[in-house]
Parts: structure tokens; C-alpha cells; sequence
């Protein structure tokens, strides 16, 4: 007899990243974040802004555009093998995070 009920899926967080900030660096992120997005109603929330800034370091590293779905190659930048496995690690991501649980 086949199961019944909700089929069971992976944890929403399983790809996660969790940081500890001790109270001054917390406050430094802030007004770090306040001297980017000076308007209060038009700031990004802090979790994202984060996310942001880590991804726009990545991409500096790297000398590739990161998106969402894969890797863009920048002119002078890391060498084709390394793009390569980089580009199917995120291909790989991206799968994970489509894939339909039955």
C-alpha cells in the first residue's frame, strides 16, 4: 500500500550559511549598511544586503559574474578549468533547488 500524506522534502536551510556576530561587528554591519542605503524606507533587508555583498566579493575573486542559474565569464578572468568546475557546482545548486520532491 503506497504511502499517504505530504511527501517529504529536504530542509529549507539544508544549503544554508549561518554567521555569529558579536555585538560590535553587528553594529559595524549596520552602519555599514545605513552609509550604502542612506533612505531608511528603501533599504534592503540586512540578511540580503549580506548575501549581496558576499556574492559581489565572490565575483571580484573569481573574475566571474555569478547569477542565480550559473557562471558568466568576465574578459581576463579565471582560467577555463577553473570556470568549468565552478560553473558546474552552480549547475549542480541550481538543480538541487528545482528539483520537484514526489
Amino acid at each position: 500500500m503506497p504511502r499517504s500524506g505530504r511527501p517529504p522534502i529536504a530542509h529549507p536551510r539544508r544549503h544554508g550559511v549561518f554567521v555569529r556576530f558579536a555585538d560590535a561587528e553587528w553594529g559595524a554591519v549596520q552602519r555599514a549598511l545605513d552609509a550604502e542605503h542612506p533612505v531608511a524606507s528603501r533599504q534592503p533587508p540586512l540578511p540580503e544586503w549580506i548575501r549581496d555583498l558576499t556574492v559581489a566579493h565572490a565575483s571580484e575573486v573569481l573574475a566571474v559574474d555569478v547569477t542565480r542559474a550559473g557562471l558568466r565569464p568576465q574578459p581576463g578572468g579565471a582560467p577555463d578549468w577553473k570556470r568549468w568546475r565552478l560553473a558546474q557546482a552552480v549547475r549542480r545548486a541550481a538543480t538541487r533547488r528545482r528539483k520537484r520532491r514526489r
